[in-house]
């Protein structure tokens, strides 16, 4: 078994496995040129074909585990376990989302990664606009500025990167001329939203959602967000759910909305 870093030739044969495990974006060529850039982005090759592959976005002293998706003809071959082994050769701390699969979470856990929290897709309505907060569409890399002042940190490449879907736009929430949180969006879909510490992220996050003109939104909610009870109370639904690891318990902030490959 080689693991190598991808090559454009690779991609037919990455969105294969990724349409075999349910991920139909996995091989979008700018989500892979976006970890490759930024992170690494490998495949395990067995019998001169990829049997797997696995993608880390790396900043700030963490990598955070953005897939890992084996061939399903493949499984228990031992591909998963030595692509994590090469991706995660090195110090600092690390993080992923895990699916509920109980061997996934026993591979993430003997790499380093215990349970942390749940991470929960929602939908709901739009609530009416805050007349508190506001909040407003704004371009893309200037939501990224406003996050880097809100918390220092650089996701200037991660914005760049959603900035290349359809419909995106930056998020900015403000609590009178003061930019109290900042993110990302799409049609129908909060990707990110950061708010700043001295805020609260139940108020910022009701004024983001205020902005959409849709049925129903979604986005992805840690369990410990304080505004899960008052979206459930106003008919929204647990969709699907994920699994925060991490080899540490307060890399990611439970008061995010979070991408869940690029938290």
């Amino acid at each position: 078994m080689d693991v190598r870093p991808v090559v454009d030739g690779d991609l037919p044969a990455v969105a294969e496995i990724a349409r075999a495990n349910d991920e139909p974006d996995g091989g979008d060529p700018r989500y892979v040129s976006h970890l490759r850039n930024n992170g690494r982005f490998l495949v395990a090759e067995v019998d001169g074909k990829p049997a797997g592959y696995c993608g880390i976005r790396q900043a700030d002293g963490l990598t955070m585990l953005c897939d890992l998706f084996v061939d399903p003809a493949r499984h228990g071959g031992g591909a998963g376990g030595r692509l994590l082994e090469v991706a995660l050769d090195g110090p600092g701390e690390r993080s992923t989302f895990a699916s509920r699969d109980p061997r996934a979470m026993s591979l993430y856990v003997r790499h380093g990664m215990i349970p942390r929290w749940p991470l929960l897709y929602l939908s709901g309505p739009p609530p009416v606009r805050s007349h508190v907060l506001l909040a407003e569409r704004v371009p893309v890399e200037d939501a990224g500025v406003a996050e880097l002042d809100l918390n220092g940190r650089d996701r200037a490449a991660d914005y760049a990167y959603w900035a290349t879907r359809p419909g995106a736009a930056g998020l900015v929430v403000r609590d009178g001329g003061t930019v109290v949180a900042a993110g990302a969006a799409e049609p129908g879909r909060v990707i990110h939203l950061v708010t700043a510490d001295d805020h609260d992220p139940a108020a910022t996050l009701t004024a983001a959602l205020g902005t959409f003109d849709a049925d129903r939104v979604r986005l992805c909610l840690p369990g410990p967000h304080p505004a899960l009870p008052s979206l459930l109370n106003a008919r929204w639904r647990i969709e699907d759910l994920d699994q925060h690891m991490a080899s540490r318990a307060d890399l990611l902030s439970p008061a995010s909305v979070l991408s869940p490959s690029l938290a």
